[in-house]
Parts: C-alpha cells; sequence; structure tokens
C-alpha cells in the first residue's frame, strides 16, 4: 500500500461519525449518517434529501428539503429548515401546451418572526389575459401573507409542503378563471438558521406535556 493511500485511510477513519435528524417540522426523523473531522466541520452543513426519503411516499419524490445543521450533541446532529423546491421535471409535468403559468414571489414574515421567500405557481386550463395573472397572482400573495401571520415556520412548512396552502389558493383563484394546478413551488428561508429558535426532541417532548399536547 502506498503511503498516501494509507494517510487517506488514516484520515477517513479518524472521522467521527453523526447522525442527522430532520427538523422539528418533520418529526426528528434520521436522514441518515454522515461523517466529519469534528463538531466544528459538521455545524453548517447542509443536507438535501426527498420528501419520500421521510414519508416513503412515492408521490412526494419531487419534493426537494433542505436541513442545514445548527446544532451538535454528541454524535447527533439537529438541524433547521433551510428550504425546499420542487424538481424540475416536476414543474414541466404540469405546465401544458395551451395553458398560462402564473407565478408570484412573496417575502413574508411568519408568526414567530421568521423571513421567507415563498415561490407561488399556478396553472390555468386555457391561456389567460395579462388582468386575470394579475388577479389570479394578487390572490396567491393575500394567501401566503394570511398564512404567514397565522402561522409559526414549522406550521407554514408544513401546510406549504403538504400542498394545504396552494389547496386555498386554488379554491379561491379559481373563481377568477379555472385553474389546472396550484403549487407552492419553492420556499427560501431568509433568516440566518443559526438565529431561528431551535427544538430538539426531548425539549419538544417537554412542551408536549406541559401543553397537554
Amino acid at each position: 500500500m502506498s503511503s498516501l493511500s494509507r494517510i487517506a485511510r488514516e484520515k477517513w477513519a479518524a472521522k467521527k461519525w453523526y447522525t442527522i435528524y430532520a427538523s422539528s417540522a418533520f418529526g426528528f426523523v434520521e436522514l441518515g449518517e454522515v461523517p466529519a473531522n469534528s463538531d466544528k466541520h459538521l455545524l453548517g452543513r447542509v443536507m438535501e434529501v426527498s420528501l419520500y426519503d421521510i414519508t416513503k411516499d412515492i408521490s412526494q419524490l419531487p419534493i426537494k428539503l433542505k436541513f442545514q445543521v445548527v446544532k451538535v450533541e454528541g454524535n447527533k446532529a439537529y438541524t433547521q429548515f433551510k428550504g425546499f423546491e420542487l424538481s424540475r421535471d416536476h414543474i414541466r409535468e404540469i405546465v401544458r401546451r395551451g395553458t398560462s403559468k402564473v407565478e408570484g414571489i412573496y417575502d413574508v414574515f411568519t408568526k414567530d418572526g421568521v423571513h421567507l421567500r415563498v415561490f407561488v405557481l399556478v396553472i390555468t386550463a386555457h391561456r389567460v389575459k395579462a388582468s386575470q395573472k394579475k388577479a389570479i397572482r394578487k390572490i396567491a400573495g393575500e394567501m401566503v401573507e394570511q398564512k404567514a401571520a397565522e402561522l409559526n415556520l414549522d406550521e407554514f412548512v408544513q401546510e406549504a409542503v403538504l400542498g394545504q396552502i396552494a389547496a386555498e389558493i386554488h379554491a379561491k383563484a379559481r373563481k377568477i378563471y379555472p385553474l389546472r394546478k396550484v403549487e407552492v413551488s419553492k420556499i427560501k428561508v431568509l433568516t440566518n438558521t443559526f438565529e431561528i429558535s431551535l427544538k430538539t426532541p426531548s425539549e419538544a417532548a417537554e412542551e408536549a406535556e406541559a401543553t397537554g399536547a
């Protein structure tokens, strides 16, 4: 064995393995194990997974989630939600010829003060006028702002990822024109994830016990 190979193996063997956990919005599900030289080297690392990896629901394969490691305890690494987006293949599938694509980008703050950039995609049944696009975009923005004001980060993320916010936009916007599909296509967390209040599984359990949940 060459000296370079031996050194590489020694460096790899010296690494510590950590279990990565999803944020509280996703029930602290184990995302996998990763090696790192130290706790310090792991902090800030971003892990990308599909929602399918968490739920095992094949219909949720196009939903790509990002989690950032913000706290390490022993060999456990806890994350904060960093963002999500739908895959490009999924978006291409829902945009059909003869339809109109209405896109909106909205900067909002959740009830607990987290700054988000939310992207909404609306596909109409047929082509629509500019005035109708404007009206649909306005409804989507009002719904996103309303939801953000009512929900904390975890609640907003859950409703966005699982389609509840899109469904409510659809219910209102279809009064303007028949719609084919509505999606919250992307969310970016603009607040520094290290500044967002973090819950660990034990803290969440204590909170649930205290509230009688």
